[in-house]
């Protein structure tokens, strides 16, 4: 027979630091009463979003790293998401997870048109004598953590407040690719990423860092349409990482944002824009001295 379980479900997007304090209530509950943990994630949000805090890979692998005993992934156009609340437990939860405690947060609903609600689920669990830990949302301040908030304060830019309930920097993954070499015959390299279509990608100029094969380097990164150049409406990061020689490889690569600087902005010419570059520049160099020396 399964194992019994202690199982938490979500969208998870970001994962912050709202979902990681109800994922850290599950693997404690899981612990203590001698039960495997399992943690169910929506492949993507059900309303349309715009954009992703997190790619598919990335909240995966996010969620990875806390330590469930099993991640179990509902696709977004899966039959489980669209039956009656009672299949959705009685057939999913209990018949095939074992669910012996579920941890959820106060606002949790299921099943079609969300009718497994916090009240209907109290119900059922009494009937089939398992245990319910409802969560109260984790607070900033007085305001609820939450994905929409973030959402909003990624994008304007305030990457800062945005870090500070992720629980970590935000970033953004992808691989690079060869451009034009604009920033090169600048005097500014850059490394350009394909980043997933459904990622949310904050306009403007950002102090950064960026990371491949575990090594990190001090960057300055530009995320827009690189209206200077005409290049069209299609938003591309470009990272230029400070004192960096050689050639980076083109491999997964990660950027984190740390602070916004300055809106993206069309220059009159190339040699304008160098002046402003050299600015950023100056300006992050700085940045990453203080912190040294702080």
């Amino acid at each position: 027979m399964i194992r019994k379980s202690a199982i938490t479900i979500g969208t998870f997007d970001g994962v912050h630091k709202g979902h990681r304090f109800l994922v850290n209530k599950t693997l404690c509950a899981a612990k203590k009463n001698n039960l495997r943990s399992v943690i169910i994630v929506l492949e993507e949000p059900i309303k349309k979003v715009k954009g992703l805090l997190t790619t598919y890979e990335e909240k995966i692998e996010e969620i990875k790293f806390l330590g469930a005993d099993e991640i179990f992934i509902i696709e977004i156009h899966s039959e489980i998401l669209s039956c009656d609340p009672n299949e959705f437990f009685d057939k999913f939860l209990c018949k095939m997870l074992n669910v012996s405690e579920i941890v959820c947060g106060s606002d949790f609903a299921f099943g079609k048109d969300r009718k497994g609600d916090i009240e209907w689920l109290k119900k059922k669990t009494r009937e089939k004598n398992i245990r319910i830990d409802i969560v109260e949302p984790l607070k900033d301040a007085s305001r609820q953590i939450s994905s929409s908030y973030i959402r909003i304060l990624i994008e304007k830019g305030d990457v800062k407040n945005a870090a500070r309930l992720l629980g970590r920097n935000y970033f953004f993954t992808g691989i690079p690719f060869n451009e034009k070499g604009a920033g090169k015959k600048l005097g500014f390299p850059t490394v350009n990423l394909r980043v997933d279509s459904d990622k949310l990608l904050p306009k403007g100029v950002y102090i950064s860092l960026i990371t491949q094969n575990k090594r990190i380097y001090p960057s300055l990164t530009s995320i827009g349409i690189r209206s200077t150049f005409d290049r069209g409406n299609k938003i591309v990061p470009e990272t230029h990482i400070l004192d960096f020689k050689g050639t980076w490889k083109k491999l997964q690569t990660r950027v984190m944002l740390l602070k916004k600087i300055r809106d993206e902005k069309k220059f009159v010419d190339s040699k304008a824009l160098k002046a402003q570059i050299l600015k950023d520049v100056s300006m992050a160099l700085r940045l990453f001295k203080n912190q040294k020396t702080g």
